[in-house]
Formats: C-alpha cells, sequence, structure tokens
C-alpha cells in the first residue's frame, strides 16, 4: 500500500529540510505520531526504528506511548505491554497508558497485570467509557473470580445510562456457568429492553448451541427471523440449529434462503437437502453452485444415493480435468458407479490406479464382485 501523497510530501519536505539547513535532522518521532494519529501503524513503526533515542533531553515519555500503542494496533501485544510499562516508568501520568497497558495484557494473556493496570488508572478511567468496565470484568472471569467479574456488570450498570453491553455479557456468564434457563430468562428481558440488532440474535443463540443447548438457541433464533426475516446471519445460524437437531429439511430451506440473499452457501444447502432424503432438490442446487470442485463431488455423491451410475461414471472426465480424480475416494466411488453400471473395465481401469491402502480391501472386494459377474452375469442382473 502506497503512502498518500500528503504524507509522502511531508516527509519529502521535512527530509529536504534537514539536508538543506545542514543542522536539522528529520524528526522521526514526530513523524511516528502523525502515522499514529492517521492510523499508519505499520509506517509508525517503522519511523520509530529510525529514532535516535541517544540524543541529550530525549522524550522517552513519548517514544515509549507510541511505541507501544503501535505494537497493540499490529497485534504485537507482548512487546505492546513492555514498552507501555516502560512508558510509566519514565513518567507517563496520562490514565489512558493504563487502558492500553490493560488491553495489551489482555491480549497476552496476562490477565492480571491487565487488572493491575486498570486499578492504577484509578476511578476516573473506570467511568470513562463502559468498556473499561468491561475488560474488568472479563480481567476477573479470566483470573477465576466469577463474583466479582459479575459486581462488576452490576456496577456498570449503574453507572453507565445504556445498560445493555453490561446484561448482554452477564447472559454470555451464565451461559458459561451452565445456567442455560437463567441466561434465555435474561436474555429475554435483554431483547424485551434494549431492542438489539440482528447480531445480538445470532450471538446468544449460537451461545447457547454451542453449550449444548440447541432448543433454547433456536427459540432465540427464530424470534430474531421474526424481527429480521431477511437478515443471513440469523438464517445461517438457524440452519446449524435445525441441523444438530436432525431437522435437515428445514435446515436446508434456511440455508437455500441464505443463498439467496448472496454468498456461495448452495453447496451446503444441497447437501442438507440430500441428507433429508431429497436428492432431486439437491441436485438442482448443486447444478447453480459456483465452487466447480465441490460441486462435482457433491454431484457424484447425489448420483450414487439416487442409483444413477451411467451418469456418475460419466463425471469421470469432468473429475479428472479438475483434478479430483488424484483422490483416491472420488476414484473408488466411480469405479463402483462403473461396476454398477456394468462397465467393468471401465472399473478394474480406475481400481488399478489407487494407491491408498485403507481402500486396497474395498477394491479388492469390487474386483472380486466384478470377477464373479463375468463368470456368472445373471447374479448381477
Amino acid at each position: 500500500m502506497k503512502p498518500p501523497v500528503l504524507l509522502l510530501c511531508l516527509l519529502l519536505l521535512v527530509a529536504a529540510g534537514g539536508v538543506f539547513a545542514g543542522q536539522k535532522q528529520v524528526d522521526y518521532l514526530g513523524l511516528a505520531a502523525l502515522m499514529v494519529r492517521d492510523g499508519h501503524y505499520e509506517r509508525a513503526a517503522q519511523a520509530l526504528e529510525s529514532v535516535d533515542t541517544a540524543r541529550e533531553g530525549f522524550d522517552f515519555i513519548r517514544y515509549y506511548t507510541l511505541k507501544g500503542l503501535t505494537e497493540l494496533k499490529l497485534e504485537r501485544y507482548s512487546d505492546a505491554v513492555e514498552s507501555l510499562e516502560k512508558a510509566i516508568r519514565h513518567g507517563q501520568e496520562d490514565t489512558q497508558v493504563y487502558l492500553h497497558l490493560a488491553r495489551a495484557a489482555w491480549h497476552d494473556e496476562q490477565y492480571r497485570k491487565g487488572l493491575d493496570a486498570l486499578q492504577r488508572g484509578g476511578d476516573e478511567l473506570l467511568l470513562s467509557a463502559p468498556g473499561v468496565v468491561l475488560l474488568k470484568s472479563q480481567l476477573h472471569w479470566k483470573l477465576g473470580d466469577k463474583p466479582t467479574a459479575w459486581e462488576a456488570l452490576q456496577f456498570g450498570e449503574r453507572q453507565f445510562s445504556d445498560g445493555a453491553p453490561f446484561m448482554r455479557r452477564k447472559v454470555f456468564m451464565l451461559v458459561e456457568l451452565g445456567l442455560y434457563q437463567e441466561a434465555s430468562r435474561l436474555g429475554l428481558i435483554y431483547m424485551e429492553r434494549y431492542r438489539p440488532g440482528p447480531d445480538d440474535y445470532v450471538a446468544i443463540g449460537e451461545a447457547l448451541r454451542q453449550a449444548g443447548q440447541a432448543i433454547s438457541g433456536l427459540d432465540f433464533l427464530e424470534l430474531g427471523k421474526v424481527k429480521h426475516p431477511e437478515n443471513q446471519r440469523i438464517l445461517l445460524a438457524l440452519a446449524k440449529v435445525y441441523a444438530d437437531l436432525g431437522s435437515y429439511y428445514t435446515a436446508a430451506g434456511m440455508m437455500e434462503r441464505a443463498a439467496a440473499l448472496g454468498g456461495d452457501y448452495l453447496i451446503d444447502a444441497a447437501e442438507l437437502y440430500r441428507r433429508a432424503g431429497h436428492p432431486g432438490r439437491a441436485l438442482f442446487l448443486n447444478e447453480r453452485a459456483l465452487d466447480q470442485q465441490k460441486k462435482l463431488k457433491q454431484r457424484l455423491a447425489i448420483l450414487l444415493d439416487m442409483g444413477m451410475f451411467e451418469q456418475a461414471e460419466g463425471m469421470s472426465e469432468a473429475l479428472y480435468r479438475h483434478g479430483l480424480l488424484n483422490d483416491d475416494q472420488i476414484r473408488y466411488a466411480v469405479a463402483y458407479a462403473a461396476f454398477k453400471a456394468g462397465h467393468f473395465e471401465a472399473a478394474a481401469r480406475h481400481l488399478t490406479a489407487i494407491t491408498t491402502p485403507a481402500l486396497f480391501r474395498k477394491a479388492a472386494a469390487l474386483r472380486k464382485a466384478m470377477s464373479v459377474c463375468d463368470e456368472e452375469r445373471w447374479q448381477c442382473l
């Protein structure tokens, strides 16, 4: 990515100023500050590498603060923790530095250090934004202090006018604690009180599904579908839940509706119809799919399910063109289709090309069956 023209001109002007004046050098620390302000963190890191820290009266507070913030944004969390701690040791007094340190420590799984940083930031920092209280709660949670984590959320609900993020987090805490009935109850209160967006329905529904509470998750997602009937994420989440419950036909319908809203979900919808015992619909959707390799593999499976062995064997050329016959499982499936179609020579050619040891036994059984059919063809009619 090329730097913006304005930034490039600034770099050239500063550098030229140093050359023509014969005394001033490039202010890399100042440039780093500009780049951080504009969100150009990679270039900020490069500028900071060029800073001469040996100069007399060097501003270590500014240097380590910028360095730590840059490293945090670049997800170099361990380095960010180290740099921000150095900024504090050199005298940085801005309470926001403690928040940056806490976030870096959180990502680096140094939860005790993160909590200590927030405590050092004091009440001013804690009351500066709801996210700070949420972070404090999460740090307590990770340290195993669940009661204090819950108390932090209650504190946030009292202190901030918008209690939505705190109640939302409570719901997830209850799910993690295995208190599913209470989580569902509080989740419904949250939905009624704050009128959340589609992502909230998906997040809570998915959390319950992953916790093994598919029915409870289904309640939230169906409620979300009523509120947002054409939201793709809700439809996809519903498809997962219905599939988990073994309701493949309903899951397929949800997935097909999601596919109509964009994205190549037709393969998934076709697979669900196939599992539901509707191969015709599965074949119809498969034909419209975009991913050619997935499409061909699935089409082969559907044709075999339908007993359309001639058509399945006829796919061998297309499978070869897309490199799929290199997969011995696919090769065996084509050999089986050729056998069932009565084309024993073609089946034998495919079986000869199989090298996977795990398929040798199946291939040997198929060869034996073909030998029997050659000798007594009436048994294979």
